[in-house]
């Protein structure tokens, strides 16, 4: 290799001993090194030759591209070793079906049961006792307890009933102290206070004039 020249042979600006490019233009002081013959017919033809780095480069590409055909072709040859073909078999997409729909869990309204009616109030069947206590009553008849005196109050009872009056009944008044003895009474109701019979007497009077209020005690 020669030494550099002392300036730039492209722009004359000064160089440097040693110094390799042109610190102005960028030109190549120092010739570049040739790889032999290829070298020098390189710069011959082309003018300028870049360095023996350029046939590195080439080789390199050259590698990488042959390496790349390769792997391409292996990828691509499905032929096996005895000259059959791999057939390689896809499932067909099933398509799920719907899912069905959720049951509705809307319940409707409970109808509510009717209210039961109120049983009427069974009418008595004939004249009602009179209970085991002390109260007051209406007195609608007496009756002598002689002769047809019991079948007579009987039918008073039963008329008084079927006029709409409520709790009618027959005593025998000897079996009381506050009534005079030897009578069938014929009474309606049995109440606590002498003020309610008498308003009960005041109703029964349209029906019964001689209808009065009385207590009965044992």
């Amino acid at each position: 290799m020669r030494p550099p020249p002392e300036e730039c042979p492209t722009c004359g600006a000064a160089a440097e001993p040693g110094q390799e490019y042109c610190l102005d233009c960028g030109a190549r002081l120092v010739p570049a090194r040739r790889l032999g013959t290829l070298g020098r017919t390189w710069e011959h033809r082309l003018g300028r030759y870049p360095g023996d780095w350029v046939f590195s480069s080439l080789l390199l590409l050259l590698v990488a591209a042959g390496s790349a055909t390769a792997g391409i072709v292996a990828g691509g040859d499905t032929t096996t070793a005895g000259g059959q073909r791999t057939v390689v078999a896809i499932s067909p997409v099933v398509t799920a079906p719907p899912a069905p729909p959720a049951p509705s869990t809307t319940t409707a309204p409970a109808t509510p049961a009717p209210a039961p009616r109120p049983k009427p109030r069974p009418k008595p069947s004939g004249p009602i006792q009179w209970p085991a206590r002390n109260g007051f009553t209406v007195v609608l008849a007496s009756i002598p307890d002689r002769g047809s005196g019991r079948v007579d109050a009987l039918a008073k009872a039963k008329l008084a009933r079927s006029k709409g009056l409520r709790d009618v009944g027959v005593l025998v008044s000897g079996k009381f102290a506050s009534l005079h003895p030897g009578y069938f009474v014929v009474f309606a109701g049995v109440y606590d206070s002498l003020e309610e019979a008498q308003t009960a007497a005041t109703r029964a009077l349209s029906r019964y004039p001689n209808a009065y209020a009385r207590e009965i005690a044992r």
